[in-house]
């Protein structure tokens, strides 16, 4: 089995530098720090980036040019205003059926839909909320002018 896995492993185009952390982690310190959600297209160049100080057996040139592909896709993009393409999706092709890059095990479309389903009702809640406690600011306003 280690040798077929061995074999596997090196047939890989383009293998991520994330070690034994998951997507998921890697994707919510990217959040965090950005303050907004993330492109698969930068979550693939963090999770595929070399570091410079450690030796690789193989060349990271089909990384790189891909990374580039996406970066002048998103930079015609913007000189177009047109945001109908997805870079990512341009460059390394149609999803496998079931599956979900850069999401790690188990994520699939129709749980991702069911988590956005989730936060738009609770946004909707509050915003709900908030817009009646503004009314019964203002109300109490007008009574204090009264």
């Amino acid at each position: 089995m280690a040798e077929t896995n061995t074999k596997n492993r090196k047939k890989l185009k383009n293998p991520h530098t994330a070690g034994n952390i998951s997507f998921a982690l890697v994707r919510n310190d990217l959040e965090k720090k950005k303050e907004s959600s993330i492109s698969l297209k930068e979550l693939f160049a963090v999770t595929r980036t070399r570091h410079p100080d450690r030796l690789y057996k193989d060349s990271n040139e089909d990384t790189i040019s891909k990374i580039a592909e996406m970066e002048e896709i998103e930079k015609q993009q913007t000189v177009d205003g047109s945001e109908s393409v997805d870079a990512f999706s341009s460059v390394m092709g149609p999803e496998h059926l079931g599956r979900l890059r850069l999401y790690g095990r188990g994520v699939t479309k129709s749980s991702l839909k069911m988590k956005a389903g989730n936060s738009e009702t609770v946004s909707t809640a509050t915003n709900d909320a908030v817009q009646q406690m503004q009314e019964r600011i203002q109300k109490m306003e007008e009574q204090m002018e009264e």
